[in-house]
C-alpha cells in the first residue's frame, strides 16, 4: 500500500480537500470494497485430507495427474486417438498445464476425453479456493472428485481396478513410501493369488448383473478403495499448488497506479457500481461460492439442471463424511443440510473471475466465446427462455454503453496473474 499512502499524502498537501479520491476515482468506501478482492491467500485447510499439504503427496499426485495407462476406450476420435483405443487420456488431457489447466483442444465449446462432456472443462488454477467442486457442486472435496474421475464415462472411462494395477505396476515404490499400508502383493499379475484382483472392474450400476468387482471379497474391495482415496488425496495436494497470484489488478491495489490501464480502472468502478458485479463476484477469487440461475440457454438434451442434479452426487463413498475421510465429523458437518429442492434447478456455481483471459470459452456450457460476449450477456439481463429453473432476480438489464462494455472487459482482463511454475506444469508420469 506504500504507493497509495504516498499519493494520499501528496493529495493532502495540495489543498484542504478532506475527501480526496483514491487515484482520483474511488471514495474511501469504494476503495475499502476494492481491497476485499486482493490479495489471494493460501488455500483453506482441508481436515478430511491429511495429505493436503504434504509435498511428497503433491509430487505423487502430479505423476498421477499425467498418467494415461488406466484410461478406457475412446468413444470419439480426436487428437488423443481413434475410437476404441485405450491408454490415451490423463487428467492433463482436458486440463492442459500449458493452458492454465483448461481444455484448449476441443473443436467445440464442450470438452472431450473418452467422449464429449456435457460441460466446459473448468480451469484447475486456483480451483481449491472453491468450496464445492464442479459447476454444479457435485464434489464436497477435491479428493473425492479425483478418486471418482478414473471411472467417469466421458472423462477417462477407466475402472478402479485398472487404476489400482497401474499404481502397483508403475508407482509401487512411491506409493509405499507415502502411505502407511503398502500395496498388496497380489496386485502383481504374476502373484499366485493374483485372481483376487481382476485386471479391470468397478462397482456395477443399479440393476446390472454382477461383474468382476462384485466377485471380490469385501476386504479386497476395501484395499482397492483405499488406493483410490489415497491417490485422490495426492491429486488434491497437487492441485493445491496450482495457484496464480500477482495479477495487474493485485499490483494496482497494492500501490502501483500504473499496473492497470485507465480503461480497466473505469471498468473497476463499473464492477462495484453500475454493473453491480460484486453482488455475486466477491472476495479475492471473485466468487460468492453460491449457485445461481443466470439464464444461459441450454443446448443439450436432456437439459442440464446444474445444482439440482449434482447435489445428489455428493453422496459417495469418497466424500468427506465417508470411511476414507481423515475427519468425517468435519466432512459430515459440511454436507449435513444438503437437500435436493426444486429451486436448485438450473443453478450453476458463480465462477471465479481470475485468469479469464486464458480460459475461454465461458459459462458452464462454453457458449460464450469471448469476454465481450460474457459482458453483453449480463448487460441484457441474461437469457429469456430455454434454461432450467427460475432466473435470479438480480439478472436484469444493466444499460451499459459500448464504451462501458469495453471498460468492464478491460478490468476483467487485468485479473490474470502469473502462470504456475514450469515444474508444476511438467509431465512427471512414469515412463
Amino acid at each position: 500500500m506504500r504507493g497509495w499512502c504516498v499519493l494520499a499524502i501528496a493529495l493532502a498537501a495540495c489543498g484542504d480537500e478532506p475527501d480526496a479520491l483514491v487515484d482520483g476515482m474511488f471514495t474511501d468506501a469504494e476503495w475499502a470494497q476494492i481491497q476485499t478482492f486482493t490479495p489471494i491467500g493460501e488455500p483453506p485447510p482441508n481436515p478430511t485430507n491429511r495429505y493436503a499439504d504434504d509435498e511428497r503427496a503433491a509430487r505423487f499426485g502430479q505423476r498421477l495427474f499425467n498418467e494415461k495407462r488406466y484410461s478406457g476406450p475412446l468413444a470419439v476420435a480426436s487428437d488423443l486417438g481413434e475410437v476404441g483405443e485405450t491408454g490415451k487420456i490423463a487428467c492433463a488431457s482436458c486440463h492442459r498445464p500449458n493452458a492454465f489447466f483448461t481444455d484448449t483442444r476441443s473443436d467445440n465449446a464442450k470438452s472431450f476425453g473418452a467422449a464429449r462432456t456435457r460441460r466446459n472443462a473448468p480451469s484447475l488454477v486456483n480451483v481449491v479456493f472453491y468450496e464445492w467442486g464442479n459447476w454444479g457442486g457435485a464434489h464436497d472435496q477435491f479428493w473425492k472428485q479425483a478418486a471418482n474421475s478414473p471411472e467417469t464415462s466421458d472423462n477417462t472411462a477407466g475402472t478402479r481396478l485398472a487404476f489400482a494395477h497401474v499404481v502397483y505396476d508403475h508407482y509401487r515404490d512411491a506409493y509405499n513410501e507415502l502411505f502407511p499400508i503398502p500395496l498388496d502383493p497380489a496386485l502383481d499379475s504374476h502373484a499366485p493369488d493374483a485372481a483376487r484382483f481382476p485386471r479391470s472392474g468397478k462397482p456395477k450400476p443399479n440393476g446390472a448383473p454382477d461383474g468382476p468387482w462384485e466377485s471380490m471379497t469385501p476386504e479386497d474391495r476395501e484395499i482397492v478403495n483405499t488406493i483410490m482415496a489415497n491417490c485422490g488425496k495426492s491429486i488434491e495436494a497437487y492441485e493445491r499448488r496450482l495457484i496464480s497470484r500477482n495479477a495487474p489488478f493485485d499490483r494496482y491495489v497494492a500501490g502501483d497506479p500504473t499496473a492497470i490501464t485507465a480503461a480497466a480502472k473505469r471498468g473497476l468502478a463499473l464492477f462495484i457500481g453500475k454493473a453491480a458485479c460484486d453482488e455475486c463476484h466477491t472476495g479475492p477469487t471473485f466468487t460468492d461460492q453460491a449457485f445461481h440461475v443466470t439464464g444461459v440457454v441450454q443446448t443439450i438434451d436432456p437439459i442440464d439442471n446444474g445444482r439440482y442434479d449434482d447435489i445428489v452426487r455428493v453422496d459417495n463413498t469418497f466424500n468427506g463424511a465417508g470411511p476414507y475421510s481423515d475427519d468425517p465429523v468435519a466432512g459430515a458437518a459440511k454436507i449435513a443440510n444438503l437437500v435436493q429442492t426444486e429451486d436448485l434447478k438450473g443453478r450453476f456455481r458463480t465462477k471465479s473471475l481470475r485468469h479469464l483471459t486464458e480460459t475461454a470459452p465461458y459459462f458452464h456450457d462454453g457458449s460464450a466465446a469471448t469476454l465481450d460476449d460474457v459482458v453483453r450477456f449480463y448487460n441484457q439481463g441474461g437469457g429469456e427462455a430455454g434454461f432450467a429453473g427460475v432466473k435470479d432476480p438480480r439478472m436484469v438489464p444493466i444499460g451499459l454503453s459500448e464504451s462501458e462494455i469495453a471498460d468492464l472487459v478491460a478490468f476483467l482482463e487485468s485479473l490474470t496473474g502469473e502462470p504456475v511454475t514450469a515444474e508444476l506444469a511438467r509431465d512427471t508420469s512414469a515412463p
